[in-house]
């Protein structure tokens, strides 16, 4: 929990300087020590959260590929691996449309059937994450007009299922969406109903973050 607890410090900006808590290395030495491969699983999550939120995508996968072989995924929780099967392909997708190789097309990919399979089991915590990779690689086809769809059903998705967070992140993908390919008037309404999502949700770092790419 306390792992789950920095990654919601970090995303909510500066503290008052009241809170005192063990940092990730600290909590990762206490995991190690204690021989509890749930705690390092969670100070893993939480900093690939952390990467995730604020699009540092090539640090998600590679903690990612640090952490794979001293992570087996029988150790892992199911609602984390989900989890971060999406964080993943989200970072997977965004990295091949911008550096055009193979491996991430395939890993994306992937990902988009992992997240299908979890959708089968728990349509209520998966459809959105589901809807919103099928967005990001029919975006990566080219297929503009299914990437649309899917975008907007993620939207409603997460907005039903109450994930303000998640919703929050598929109004940011589509505005990113629409401004990449020069709708620029809907993509910024996107980019602002992102922002405002963020700010309810109390991701007051994600939301300066995010004003710095709309003042652009």
């Amino acid at each position: 929990m306390m792992a789950s607890f920095n990654a919601l410090l970090y995303l909510s900006g500066p503290t008052n300087g009241d809170v005192d808590i063990k940092s990730y290395d600290e909590l990762d030495e206490l995991g190690e020590r204690t021989n509890s491969a749930s705690l390092v699983y969670e100070c893993f999550m939480g900093r690939m959260s952390n990467h995730f939120w604020m699009r540092e995508y090539i640090d998600v996968v590679k903690l990612s590929e640090k952490y794979s072989e001293k992570l087996p995924s029988s150790q892992q929780k199911r609602s984390l691996q989900g989890l971060r099967v999406f964080f993943e392909g989200i970072a997977y997708l965004s990295l091949a449309r911008d550096t055009k190789q193979a491996k991430w097309r395939i890993l994306g990919e992937k990902a988009v059937i992992m997240m299908a399979q979890s959708e089968l089991m728990s349509k209520w915590n998966f459809e959105n994450k589901y809807k919103l990779l099928q967005a990001e690689l029919h975006y990566l086809n080219g297929d503009f007009e299914t990437a649309e769809v899917a975008y907007k059903a993620s939207i409603k998705s997460a907005d039903d299922h109450k994930f303000i967070h998640e919703e929050a992140l598929a109004y940011e993908l589509h505005g990113m969406f629409c401004v990449e390919n020069h709708w620029v008037d809907k993509g910024s309404k996107q980019l602002h109903l992102a922002l405002e999502k963020y700010k309810q949700w109390g991701a007051m770092k994600k939301a300066n973050e995010l004003q710095l790419f709309i003042d652009l």
